[in-house]
């Protein structure tokens, strides 16, 4: 019978006051509608309450439903809203299995004020394809607030989709408190498979592009980044400078050829702030932390420090960390890494040894900075080499990332500040990403 059945009501049963359902808005509802099969939600006789069971038989004759077309849904206690809301959303899931194709409507006329409240509940809480459709009979009323026969009309409950919406835009809020861009988006798109209001739509549609925009950005997937924040470069224009700059420091990192004419750094000079990379990291492991992936914000934040001595080594003295060029050193670093040389004839420096080289260049801005911080630093390192992700096992937790970790991330902070302070950075404008405010609430 699933195949033949293409339209399923849900109807709540009132009482008629004379006992006659011909003229009673469940009649209209059945007579508009034209369902294939109809559940029938009544309130069972008991004590003295007759209960509304009884005059089930009667609407089917009315509109020449035969028994396999309709069911009863009977509830102890119609004013219990809390057992009848569950029983109609057992109801919805049930019909969902035997009629996967069938448009489901719930009509909420009629019945008790709990037994409306629940089926409309029930039917906002269904999910699953189609969407249950919400009706309602209105008409004029007369003698103790009843619809006067002959005045009903179908009054279709628009803007429904919107309020299962909000639902969606709060958990989409929640994701975003933590900078989970991935499962915001994965969220709005939920809610944009309904049908919205075409301004809503356009809200969700421009939010969830911004949250896909953001997630590209947080894994570097710069040129995806680019395209969904191009969409709306007019209030997003800030950021775009920021990502040019990042994608240019990103392809003088990239593979170096070798024939290449010229060095693989020598992009990095044509950047106007190189350093906002490595600001772009340390918000990428503040982010981690805000999701308790300690280990992961650690890790930025080394690559972080990383990238500070491998872009300052090259802009103030023409060294690349992964081709030493011996020519550049002061003698006493040529003579210490002359011996160092691979199989290749390339020297390379770990991280310690950059920061250490920096310190000895003349002319350094760094210098001072780094002979001063550099008992911290070691600690700091030290400290990442115990972690899962460096060349231990030891666990980053909270407490560890509030002790040690972040001093990493203030330590780099720091040495971009003295960076600007010595006019050696043009630093251009960055900030965290948007959390909530990227999407705000629902009116």
């Amino acid at each position: 019978m699933s195949q033949s059945v293409r339209r399923v009501l849900v109807l709540n049963v009132g009482k008629p006051m004379d006992g006659n359902v011909a003229d009673r808005p469940e009649a209209y509802a059945l007579r508009e509608a034209l369902p294939d099969f109809v559940v029938f939600v009544c309130s069972a006789a008991a004590d003295a309450q007759a209960g509304t069971l009884r005059f089930v038989d009667e609407y089917a004759a009315l509109v020449g439903l035969p028994p396999e077309r309709y069911e009863v849904l009977s509830l102890e206690d119609p004013d219990d809203l809390v057992a009848c809301y569950q029983h109609l959303v057992e109801c919805f899931a049930d019909l969902r299995r035997r009629f996967p194709d069938a448009e489901l409507l719930a009509d909420y006329t009629a019945g008790t004020k709990s037994m409306s409240a629940a089926l409309v509940l029930a039917a906002l809480d269904s999910e699953g394809r189609p969407e249950v459709q919400l009706r309602l009979v209105r008409g004029a009323r007369g003698h103790q607030a009843t619809v006067i026969p002959g005045t009903e009309s179908f009054a279709p409950v628009s803007g429904v989709h919107d309020v299962r919406a909000h639902r969606f835009v709060r958990s989409a809020r929640l994701a975003l408190e933590r900078f989970d861009y991935a499962e915001a988006a994965a969220t709005l798109d939920q809610a944009l498979q309904r049908e919205l209001s075409s301004p809503l739509r356009t809200r969700l549609e421009h939010a969830r592009n911004l949250c896909r925009a953001f997630d590209a950005w947080d894994r570097y997937e710069l040129e995806t980044a680019r395209t969904f924040l191009d969409l709306y470069r007019r209030d997003w224009h800030s950021w775009l400078t920021v990502l040019d700059q990042l994608a240019g420091v990103v392809r003088a990192f990239a593979p170096g050829q070798p024939d290449a004419p010229a060095p693989r750094l020598a992009p990095l000079e044509q950047l106007r702030d190189p350093y906002i990379a490595v600001e772009d990291i340390l918000f990428n492991a503040e982010r981690r932390a805000a999701q308790s992936r300690y280990d992961d914000a650690v890790a930025r934040v080394y690559r972080a420090l990383e990238l500070l001595v491998q872009v300052r080594l090259w802009l103030g003295h023409r060294i690349d960390t992964s081709d030493v060029d011996l020519a550049r050193l002061p003698e006493a670093w040529r003579a210490k890494l002359a011996g160092r040389a691979e199989g290749n004839g390339t020297v390379r420096l770990a991280l310690v040894q950059a920061w250490d080289l920096l310190a000895d260049l003349a002319d350094e801005p760094l210098a001072g900075w780094l002979a001063a911080e550099r008992p911290r630093l070691l600690q700091w390192t030290q400290h990442r080499n115990y972690s899962l992700l460096a060349h231990g096992f030891a666990p980053v937790t909270a407490t560890s990332w509030r002790e040690h970790g972040q001093t990493g991330l203030a330590l780099c902070r720091a040495a971009l500040a003295e960076l600007s302070r010595t006019r050696v950075r043009r630093a251009l404008q960055h900030q965290q990403f948007p959390r909530a405010d990227l999407l705000p609430e629902l009116d």
